[in-house]
């Protein structure tokens, strides 16, 4: 319990209300200025604020952190297959580029892609009849 809950708990009030507001919530439009604080940018290896801060879910021991830039990222070789996020800002630009490996795509095309690339083809049925000859000597002859 605070002092402030306590204070009121045993009757007391405050004379000065002018500073207690209601929050009423963003009612601005954000500025064009404004939509990079929208996306994480603060780096947990080194520190800073860096634009192309994303998600990575590494088995990495030595970092402890999610949230790592490109450039920490590198040094600490987390391969770029861990990365969760694609919300930076070089990321959103297309010029997300890693040096230790290579670069994840997060792409549709690629997905579909994928997706398209991992479908089995159609098995020939089983049954099919060989399509050969065979000789008076036994010899099986497949220019038919």
């Amino acid at each position: 319990m605070s002092l402030k809950e306590a204070m009121l708990k045993a009757g007391l009030k405050s004379t000065k209300t002018e500073n207690e507001r209601e929050y009423s919530g963003p009612t601005k439009n954000k500025k064009k200025s404004e939509l990079h604080q929208q996306g994480r940018n603060f780096c947990e290896v080194c520190k800073f604020i860096q634009p192309d801060v994303e998600r990575f879910k590494h088995k990495n021991p030595t970092v402890d952190a999610e949230w790592i830039c490109s450039s920490c990222a590198d040094k600490e070789e987390i391969h770029d297959e861990f990365r969760m996020t694609n919300q930076s800002e070089f990321a959103i630009a297309k010029r997300y580029r890693r040096e230790f490996g290579a670069t994840k795509d997060f792409s549709q095309s690629s997905s579909n892609a994928k997706l398209k690339n991992s479908k089995k083809p159609h098995s020939k049925s089983k049954n099919k009849k060989a399509k050969f000859k065979i000789s008076n000597k036994g010899e099986k002859n497949f220019n038919c």
